[in-house]
């Protein structure tokens, strides 16, 4: 299935700022909303390698900043990173048990919001901002990113995982 992977990115790219934007403002819980961009980055660098997941982190965040009120800069370079270290850790990580992927995640996406608030806010301010919303928006993307990393590992009809048919 070699046509899978661009069509994945085709697909990211064209429904990423409205689903993002739309469907996520409607599955809002206790007013977190997850980040879809936190999501791909993680899953692009785990499944296809530190080239490709830094560069669909750097157009998620790209276009999480184009579109948002913020400051133009902070998604781009996380989001850019988040992609590069996944696929730094991709060739020892990427069968780990799915609660280590949800640990993981959850601290990476935890220390992703803390280090945007630092930078838009500084040091100061972006402490004392730590907050529930950011730990809530940590466990929901935990959880979806769990839960697509599940779908993943299931078997296809000719018995190899879903993950190897669309890695690399």
């Amino acid at each position: 299935m070699p046509w899978i992977t661009p069509l994945i990115i085709l697909l990211t790219f064209v429904f990423f700022i409205p689903i993002q934007t739309h469907l996520f403002e409607g599955i809002k819980v206790f007013g977190v909303k997850p980040d879809l961009g936190f999501v791909l980055s993680y899953l692009a660098g785990l499944t296809w390698g530190g080239q490709r997941g830094l560069f669909l982190g750097l157009v998620l965040g790209g276009l999480q900043d184009f579109f948002s009120v913020g400051n133009f800069g902070p998604n781009f370079f996380l989001k850019g990173l988040i992609g590069f270290s996944a696929g730094l850790s991709e060739t020892f990580f990427i069968y780990f048990a799915l609660p280590t992927h949800f640990v993981v995640s959850f601290f990476v996406s935890l220390l992703h919001d803390l280090i945007g608030t630092l930078f838009l806010y500084g040091i100061l301010d972006g402490l004392m901002v730590l907050s529930w919303s950011m730990i809530g928006r940590a466990l929901y993307n935990s959880v979806i990113t769990t839960g697509v990393l599940f779908f993943l590992s299931r078997r296809l009809q000719s018995g190899d995982l879903w993950i190897n048919g669309v890695s690399k």
